[in-house]
């Protein structure tokens, strides 16, 4: 196991998808300035104990690997590919209603989710710190989607050693991704910087980062030859191929389907709210 490689592979994985969990901590962070049931501590606590869900959840890669061939399991690499691409949809399409850069799109429906707690029936849940350490949790957990969809095929490819590596790491950099989160809120003109860009960058980290779990795992050379041994012809190239392509343009074209069907409906609310 090369120990250096493996902390890069966690900071790296860690950044990827935790940039927008940025965002949602300065949110957080903001609440603390007139809610006095949201401190720095309880956005701590809550936001370690959603992660620690977060990544209970993703051991089912692992423990996939221990009943599975490791090889096949490096397909669910094909996930981040597809959270890249649904990020970069996104972004198409903003820029199509001539909307400016910003966070993903599902990093605002977590911040509207933030907004409602504020003066929707959650706030009136909010009046203790439990309460208000689960509502962090909750928070993290539905953001939580590219972490699970991420470390599930990454933790699939790691020895037990990597995995504790990996974890440990996570933890750290919780700290450290919550401590800038604060300092962030200290700091306007970064905050705005990141909003701006963040949007264009991430979808080519993910699609770089699954792409890096398939090609690890080796799972479309352990496919082929699995075929050709199977069958004389020997084609188990084009096989692979075909339905590759076939599966990864369905989820595509699902996917631009579904863009484009909340875009019309975006559409349709704002002409009802000209016409009121």
């Amino acid at each position: 196991m090369d120990f250096g490689k493996a902390i890069g592979t966690a900071c790296s994985t860690f950044a990827i998808t935790n940039i927008d969990d940025l965002f949602v901590l300065v949110t957080f962070f903001a609440e603390t300035a007139w809610n006095e049931s949201m401190t720095p501590l309880y956005i701590t606590l809550g936001q370690y104990l959603g992660f620690s869900i977060i990544t209970s959840i993703s051991m089912l890669g692992y423990g996939l690997s221990l009943v599975l061939p490791a090889e096949p399991i490096g397909f669910l690499g094909l996930l981040p590919i597809l959270v890249g691409v649904w990020h970069a949809l996104g972004l198409l399409f903003s820029r199509i209603d001539g909307k400016p850069n910003g966070p993903p799109e599902d990093l605002r429906a977590t911040e509207e989710i933030a907004n409602l707690e504020r003066n929707g029936w959650w706030a009136k849940l909010k009046n203790g710190g439990i309460k208000s350490i689960f509502t962090v949790a909750a928070v993290t957990i539905m953001n939580g989607g590219d972490n699970i969809g991420t470390y599930t095929p990454l933790f699939s490819q790691a020895k037990g050693a990597e995995i504790a590596i990996y974890v440990v790491v996570y933890y750290i950099l919780l700290g450290i991704w919550i401590l800038a989160a604060w300092l962030v809120m200290k700091q306007r003109h970064i905050l705005r910087l990141a909003e701006k860009w963040a949007g264009v960058f991430v979808p080519f980290l993910y699609m770089g980062l699954g792409t890096f779990i398939v090609i690890k795992s080796e799972c479309f050379p352990w496919s082929i030859e699995k075929i050709n041994a199977k069958i004389s012809s020997h084609p188990g190239t084009v096989i692979m191929g075909v339905v590759t392509a076939v599966l990864m343009l369905t989820c595509i074209a699902t996917m631009v389907w579904i863009r484009w069907r909340g875009r019309t409906a975006q559409s349709q609310d704002s002409l009802q709210e000209l016409e009121q």
